[in-house]
C-alpha cells in the first residue's frame, strides 16, 4: 500500500500572534531536521489534550512521508482548532530526550531507554521513534528523573510511550528579498 503513496503538497495555516508567543516558551526537542514542540493544548471547545507535538508542516513530511491523517497509526488536532499552547505535565524533560535522539534509534522504528529516579529505582522504555511522552511508574513524576541511559533496559518489562497527536502549522512564504520592482 505505501510503496505507491507520495503525499500530496498542503498548505497549514500559519500560528496566529498568540499561539507563536505561546510556543516560543516550549523548548523543542530537535530530531533530524524537525523541531518538535512536545506540548499539552487547549482546544476552542475547552478540551485539553496533553501529549501533542506541534511542528511545521513541510519539515515534518519530509521527515515522515505521510500526512498524520492519511496515517492510521497517528492523530492529528488541527491547528485551527487549537485556543492555548502549554507546558505538558507528561513531557519528559528535554534534556533527557535530547539524550535519547542523540543516541538514534535502537533499532528498525523504536527507542529503548532506562530513567533512573532521584530514589535509586530505574525504569525501562520502548516507544516508537518520539520519545517525548512516557507514563511514569506508580508514585513517580517528571521532577524525579535524575537520568537517562540509552539502548538500555532490554531484559526488562519495558513501559511505553504514550499516545500523542500531531498539530502542523504552515509558515509564510518566502519572499525573494532581492527582486527588484
Amino acid at each position: 500500500m505505501w510503496d505507491s503513496y507520495t503525499p500530496a503538497k498542503r498548505q497549514y495555516p500559519e500560528l496566529t500572534q498568540d499561539l507563536r508567543r505561546q510556543i516560543e516558551q516550549i523548548e523543542p526537542s530537535v530530531d533530524s531536521s524537525v523541531e518538535y514542540f512536545p506540548c499539552a493544548v487547549t482546544l476552542v471547545s475547552g478540551q485539553i489534550v496533553d501529549c501533542v507535538y506541534v511542528a511545521e508542516a513541510d519539515s515534518y513530511i519530509e521527515t515522515w512521508g505521510v500526512w498524520p491523517d492519511e496515517d492510521p497509526g497517528k492523530r492529528a488536532v488541527q491547528i485551527e482548532h487549537v485556543r492555548e499552547i502549554h507546558l505538558s505535565p507528561k513531557r519528559l524533560p528535554r534534556k533527557f530526550a535530547q539524550k535519547m535522539y542523540a543516541a538514534g534509534e535502537s533499532g528498525m522504528g523504536y527507542c529503548l531507554f532506562t530513567l533512573r529516579f532521584v530514589d535509586g529505582s530505574e525504569q525501562s522504555y520502548c516507544t516508537g521513534n518520539l520519545v517525548d511522552f512516557v507514563a511514569l511508574p506508580e508514585g513517580k513524576n517528571i521532577a524525579d528523573i535524575v537520568g537517562l541511559d540509552p539502548h538500555q533496559g532490554r531484559s526488562d518489562s519495558a513501559m511505553r510511550g504514550l499516545d500523542y497527536s500531531w498539530c502542523l502549522f504552515g509558515v509564510p512564504p518566502q519572499t525573494d528579498s532581492c527582486a527588484t520592482s
